[in-house]
């Protein structure tokens, strides 16, 4: 019997093509590791089986390599685990592995668990648990990271190796960073796959990725781990710049000289009443109205809340009582970025003119008293080659694209400051110049000529396309 797509889509329940598969499954089961753990039975499990088809792959790979093994498969649907215990020659469980009383009792008894666990957004009524994860994840955490600590735990210490298909979130999500960091803190990243492509029905970009576990390589986790370079490896992004690894910079952070904040849906309901093609009132700008040291208000059409205007501004005397000190506190000078975008799109609003959209973040300079000048720098330092790099090197995997990168307050304050002085930047981006600004601030940063070379390579064709973008 097949789910209906309605309950699939609940339940996370896509099959995954035979070739990515096969492809998992050759990388991973190969004869170092069947040789390795030559004398024993390998035991395999997939804890979200659905037809069985990694089990199999995985234990016909294993008799290839001239070893034996036994696998078992849990899912949670009856019909699907009965049609597995049938087909296959898997150990069929019915049961939801993230509550298994059985596998609570199985830690580190696996030689490899391997499979594609379900996604469940966290951010759908339809799919959520409702509150903080059990297994180390964020409250946004998808629930493909619970499986991946679940595998963790599960799998031998000692050489036994985890291989799942994961959506691409996951290499970068805020809310995956602890699990991130307990996995890296036990394993190696041994191998990885990504295209950018949808690779089936889910509709989700997705990755692979292999880890193998060893008590010799235990570790103590070390800051906010991604596992972006699955993504910017693989898409010309350059490296990172040194000067942003330096875990002290000398000049401090962004976040040292501003309060950065993105609204959320208070802000987008609390705003929808009041917004309009209004005669008077501050625009509101939206991540579409931004450009690098532009903003297209009133020059491209808005969509808010399933309508469409020209020119759209709040008339803040429709605000509530809250909302309308919400907008007091915003019509400040402060910076404007758009939240998914191949590179970073700043824009300074430098009269506190305007009322940032859903989800724009938004940088306020702390000091009151040159808020304007801070301002202007703000905007100059993230329009920078190196900074557009640095991010993809926070975030990568995290857009709703391939192409994209999801920028957020919490990441973004995080970045270094250029130590050398942005005096001729500024001057730049005022003049419009935001190519000069840019060659201006890597050279601030103090990256050496050749990275500024390669950075300024890559960022200059993206921004020359933003360029068309708003000839049009």
């Amino acid at each position: 019997m097949v789910a209906a797509e309605s309950e699939r889509k609940r339940r996370g329940a896509w099959f995954t093509p035979e070739h990515l598969v096969d492809t998992v499954v050759d990388a991973v089961v190969d004869e170092s590791f069947v040789n390795a753990r030559r004398g024993r039975t390998l035991r395999i499990l997939d804890p979200a089986c659905g037809d069985g088809r990694f089990l199999t792959a995985a234990l016909n790979a294993v008799r290839q390599a001239g070893g034996e093994a036994t696998a078992f498969g849990i899912d949670i649907d009856p019909e699907t685990a009965r049609l597995v215990a049938i087909s296959t020659e898997a150990n069929a469980i019915c049961d939801d592995a993230l509550r298994s009383p059985w596998l609570a009792d199985q830690a580190g008894s696996f030689d490899l668990v391997i499979g594609n666990p379900p996604y469940l957004s966290q951010l759908a009524t339809a799919t959520t648990r409702g509150g903080a994860s059990t297994r180390g994840g964020g409250p946004y955490a998808d629930a493909a990271v619970e499986f991946l600590a679940l595998a963790a735990d599960l799998v031998d210490p000692d050489g036994g190796r985890v291989a799942f298909v994961l959506p691409q979130s996951i290499l970068s999500a805020r809310d995956a960073a602890d699990v991130r960091q307990r996995v890296d803190a036990r394993s190696t990243m041994f191998w990885s796959a990504w295209t950018g492509e949808r690779d089936f029905d889910a509709q989700v970009v997705t990755c692979a990725l292999a880890f193998e576990f060893a008590r010799t390589a235990e570790r103590e986790p070390f800051g906010t781990a991604t596992w972006s370079h699955v993504v910017t490896g693989r898409s010309g992004i350059p490296p990172m710049p040194g000067v942003f690894e330096d875990p002290s910079p000398p000049a401090g952070r962004l976040g040292d000289r501003a309060r950065l904040n993105a609204n959320f849906r208070d802000e987008y309901y609390g705003m929808v009443a009041a917004v309009g093609d209004h005669a008077t009132g501050p625009p509101l700008v939206t991540s579409g109205l931004i450009d690098p040291g532009s903003c297209r208000w009133g020059e491209r059409p808005v969509r808010f809340a399933k309508q469409r205007f020209a020119a759209p501004r709040v008339d803040v005397s429709a605000l509530d009582e809250k909302m309308a000190g919400w907008a007091e506190q915003r019509l400040v000078p402060k910076v404007l970025i758009a939240n998914q975008t191949p590179i970073v799109e700043a824009v300074c609003d430098p009269a506190g003119d305007w009322l940032p959209g859903v989800p724009v973040v938004a940088a306020y300079p702390d000091d009151l008293t040159n808020a304007t000048e801070t301002a202007w720098e703000i905007a100059a330092v993230l329009s920078a080659p190196g900074v557009s790099a640095w991010a993809w090197h926070q975030r990568g995997g995290t857009g709703l694209s391939p192409n994209t990168i999801r920028l957020g307050p919490t990441m973004l304050a995080e970045l270094p400051w250029p130590a050398g002085s942005m005096t001729t930047a500024v001057d730049a981006l005022r003049a419009g110049d935001v190519v000069g600004c840019a060659r201006r601030v890597d050279a601030a940063f103090g990256i050496d000529a050749d990275e500024r070379s390669v950075l300024f390579d890559w960022w200059l064709p993206i921004y020359e396309r933003v360029a068309v973008r708003r000839a049009y």
